[in-house]
């Protein structure tokens, strides 16, 4: 029996995230310091990064002997046993000037669940693929 692994947000991706949402708080903070104080947009603009950080601490990856339980940004969660699984499968998508890794569970009933592993440590894809791997 190995220990549970959850995996939450990478600080890298807060930091992306909340880095540019900040941006309006800093020109607003500056404004403010000048004696130009705007306070509904100071609220506003210290208001977009602290949402953001609230909703990337949605994310989560759990991965235990059982199977994984998977949580979105928008609250949707999925637990799935090993057995159910058939595989893991990514594909590029293009979207405008970017590209994008899509991952998706198949699984054994025909359902294909998508998981987004952008946000997790780069060691989350790891761990997953070896748990699959292994008990496949």
């Amino acid at each position: 029996m190995s220990t549970p692994q959850t995996f939450r947000t990478s600080p890298g991706s807060y930091a992306a995230l909340c880095g540019v949402l900040s941006m309006p708080l800093a020109i607003w903070g500056w404004a403010a310091l000048s004696g130009h104080v705007d306070l509904t947009a100071l609220l506003i603009s210290a208001a977009l990064p602290v949402s953001a950080a609230i909703w990337l601490a949605y994310f989560r990856l759990r991965i235990d002997d059982s199977g994984i339980e998977y949580r979105d940004l928008l609250g949707k969660t999925f637990r799935v046993a090993y057995p159910e699984i058939d595989s893991l499968k990514s594909r590029t998508i293009t979207a405008g000037r970017g590209n994008y890794r899509l991952w998706v569970l198949h699984l054994r009933d025909g359902r294909s669940l998508r998981i987004n592993l952008k946000p997790f440590p780069r060691d989350a894809y790891g761990v997953l693929s070896k748990r699959l791997h292994s008990d496949a």
